[in-house]
Order: C-alpha cells, then sequence, then structure tokens
C-alpha cells in the first residue's frame, strides 16, 4: 500500500465521526427493569418525531383545496399559537436552564431523550393542528417550468438536509444512542467535533436546506406566509446561539472552525487555479 493511501486513510479516520469510547465510564446505578422501562417509555420521543416531520414535510408541499381557503384572524393566530409553542419549547430545553430542568427526573442520560420527547409532542401538536387559510397569495398555475423549478428547489433542500443529518448522525438526533445508554445502565457516548462535507463548505446547512424547502413553496396562502416568516426569523436569531453552544462544548477547535467556514454561501476564491 502506498504512503499516499495510508495518509488518506489516516486522513479519513481522524475525520469520522465517532463516539468517544465508554470503557472507563461508570455504569448508571438503577434497577434494570426500571432502565429497561424508561427506555421503552421515552421511545415514543422518536416515532413521535418521525410523524411530526413527515407532516411537517406535508405542509411545506401545497396547499390543500386552494381554490376553497377560509380566511380568518382567528386561523391564524390559531397557527401562530402551536408555531410559538414549538419554536419556544424546542429552543428554550436546547440549553441553559432548559437543560437543568431536563437533567432532573432520570438524569443526565435522560436529557436528550427527554428534549426529543418534548420536541416531538410540540411538532405533532403543531402539523396536526394547523389550519390551512386564505387568501391564497402565490401559486404557479399551470407554468410546468416554475412549478418545476420549485420542486427541484425544495428536492435540493430536502437532500440538503437529509444529507447534513447523515453526517452528524441521525441516530444521535434522534437519542437512539442515549435510549442504548439508559437501558444498557452506562453513561451517553460523547462525539467528537469533526467537519466533514456540506459542513467542512458552510456551518449551517441542515439549516440552508430547510430555508430551501420554506422558500420554494409551489403554493403560498396566508397561513404558508406566516410559517415562512417566522420559522426564518426563528432560524436566522438561533444559528448564531447554536454556534455559540458549540463552541462551549467544543472549544478552540470550533472557533478555528467558524474562523474559516461561511455560515450560509460557500467562499469561492476566483485565485485559485
Amino acid at each position: 500500500m502506498s504512503q499516499d493511501t495510508l495518509r488518506t486513510s489516516s486522513s479519513r479516520k481522524q475525520r469520522r465521526v465517532e463516539p468517544v469510547p465508554d470503557v472507563f465510564q461508570e455504569p448508571v446505578e438503577s434497577k434494570p427493569t426500571r432502565r429497561v422501562g424508561l427506555a421503552v417509555w421515552l421511545s415514543i420521543g422518536p416515532l413521535l418525531s418521525i410523524f411530526g416531520v413527515v407532516g411537517f414535510s406535508r405542509l411545506l408541499i401545497g396547499v390543500e383545496e386552494s381554490d376553497h381557503l377560509a380566511a380568518g384572524i382567528k386561523l391564524l393566530l390559531n397557527d401562530l399559537l402551536f408555531l410559538i409553542i414549538f419554536i419556544a419549547s424546542h429552543t428554550f430545553f436546547a440549553r441553559g436552564l432548559g437543560r437543568k430542568w431536563l437533567n432532573k427526573p432520570f438524569g443526565p442520560e435522560a436529557e436528550r431523550p427527554l428534549y426529543v420527547l418534548i420536541s416531538g409532542i410540540t411538532l405533532c401538536l403543531l402539523v396536526f393542528c394547523w389550519q390551512s387559510c386564505g387568501p391564497m397569495l402565490w401559486t404557479t398555475g399551470d407554468s410546468a417550468f416554475v412549478a418545476t423549478t420549485f420542486i427541484v428547489v425544495q428536492l435540493l433542500g430536502l437532500g440538503l438536509v437529509i444529507y447534513s443529518a447523515f453526517v452528524i448522525g441521525a441516530g444521535g438526533l434522534a437519542a437512539l444512542p442515549h435510549l442504548r445508554a439508559i437501558e444498557a445502565g452506562r453513561s451517553t457516548p460523547k462525539q467528537q467535533f469533526v467537519a466533514l462535507p456540506p459542513y467542512s463548505i458552510i456551518r449551517q446547512p441542515m439549516n440552508l436546506g430547510f430555508l430551501l424547502m420554506l422558500w420554494a413553496m409551489p403554493e403560498v396562502s396566508a397561513d404558508r406566509l406566516l410559517l415562512i416568516i417566522v420559522c426564518t426569523s426563528w432560524i436566522a436569531l438561533v444559528a448564531p446561539i447554536e454556534e455559540r453552544d458549540a463552541e462551549l462544548s467544543f472549544g478552540d477547535g470550533y472557533t478555528r472552525y467558524k474562523e474559516r467556514t461561511p455560515r450560509w454561501f460557500p467562499k469561492i476564491n476566483v485565485n485559485d487555479s
């Protein structure tokens, strides 16, 4: 095997997202039956999150019965209420005091599963209580080219979200390693920070993909415009906070990464040959 091949293999190994080995971690002291029961109960969270994500994706596809949409401020206020509930809980429990509260019932191993459970519940409430309402503000009409363009952009956004989740560990996002740790009675393995594509190109690829899906909706009614404005504002505000949290978690490594990697748009160096 050549030196270049060995060097490439070593580089890939260093860049891979892997949990920190838990050989030296002390086991969590609790009864096995209680651990298994807690893990089973908390596994409702990932299931609810899947239903919520599917339902939310359905909101982005289009507006059902767009020719017969009822208009009304009450319908918009209903949608805004459930948007605020989801955003507030999703943001509050991700850091600071919210995380401390999630640690209290069952310890730090259950923090992430409880967070996923709360997010799943509030997301399901959002999508199942959402009220489509008019008037219609935008539609692609009979233009097949415009409709196809919007669909392609949404698919690109969806692909970016899925790929980004896969790179950082979709199982970790759904708290699956944490559930296994609770069941086994050990501490949750930690992840190392790495910058694999697309994170080596931009810092917020998942949020960017979500924004593409939002802004490329082929039909925009009053409620969908509310969804676009609120979610875009939320992402713009929370992205710097997420990066600050990452700096606290990963230290100087993330700070250096942040300095050389743009947040939203890749750098294009025209001087490169």
